[in-house]
């Protein structure tokens, strides 16, 4: 078995970097380290490729034979540590966590990691500030089968446990990029893809837009939406037609709808 640290009291410095890193962005940059809770978080984690710097649970909830069954890991993968129940309520940033929490090193990727298809779907986020809202973005780009996301600008970080517990794991399962805007644009143009926005001027109606090949979906934050560094020539403007009395969406909803309908385009022209 891993384990050979038992922790028990709650000012033991792990304790405290946990909590530290849950809490603060700037600890997270500063250490490249961030926190993981729950099953499915850490297997997703761990199918992504990151690198689990250590694992600790309580055996008031679980075992370690258990979590390295669930996890689906060989034995010594990385260490274990036992932790009191106490210290283990203490870490827990979701209170409904009762298996495992992890330690994970930070995996910092550029648009040179996303690997190119003839026919492929990004969506572009720029300046997305809430992490419940970018967690529901990325959990939407992930179920609509987005090859990858790229958040420009953003003004929340992705290991934020708001992003991760928003996103259901999602964070890990696709590529997600973090860059400035002109790094995107010259990565998008460079590898010819379609760049749709949405403006609200003179756009499309999303369904009679041609989004086969490779497309890139630009959205911005809900009360500004995109700024107008992507008002380009040859940028195709497009809008999701609206049959109620209010015409606005949350941002993660337009994701989805945007998306799906992209991504129904692709499937049908490859049958």
């Amino acid at each position: 078995m891993n384990t050979e640290i038992h922790i028990s009291s709650l000012q033991n410095p792990t304790v405290k970097l946990l909590l530290e890193l849950q809490q603060k962005s700037r600890s997270r940059n500063k250490y490249k380290k961030f926190v993981v809770e729950g099953i499915n978080e850490i297997r997703l984690c761990i199918h992504g490729g990151f690198k689990i710097d250590s694992l600790f649970y309580s055996e008031h909830y679980t075992s370690e034979t258990e979590l390295i069954s669930d996890l689906g890991i060989k034995e010594n993968s990385f260490p274990f540590v036992k932790v009191s129940n106490a210290v283990f309520e203490k870490i827990a940033y979701r209170k409904d966590v009762k298996n495992a929490i992890a330690l994970v090193a930070f995996s910092e990727k550029s648009t040179s990691d996303i690997v190119l298809k003839p026919n492929m779907l990004l969506l572009v986020a720029e300046g997305i500030e809430k992490p419940g809202n970018l967690g529901a973005i990325l959990r939407s780009a992930d179920a609509m089968g987005a090859d990858a996301v790229i958040l420009c600008d953003p003004r929340c970080d992705i290991y934020n446990p708001n992003v991760i517990r928003g996103s259901v794991g999602s964070v890990f399962a696709i590529p997600v990029i973090s860059c400035k805007n002109i790094t995107a644009l010259e990565f998008l143009q460079n590898h010819q893809f379609q760049i749709f926005t949405t403006f609200m001027e003179s756009a499309k109606n999303a369904w009679n837009v041609n989004f086969v090949n490779r497309s890139a979906i630009l959205v911005g934050t809900e009360s500004t939406g995109l700024t107008d560094f992507w008002k380009k020539p040859g940028h195709q403007n497009v809008n999701i037609p609206m049959f109620g009395k209010v015409d606005s969406l949350n941002v993660s909803v337009a994701v989805s709808l945007l998306l799906y309908e992209a991504r129904k385009q692709m499937e049908t022209n490859e049958k």
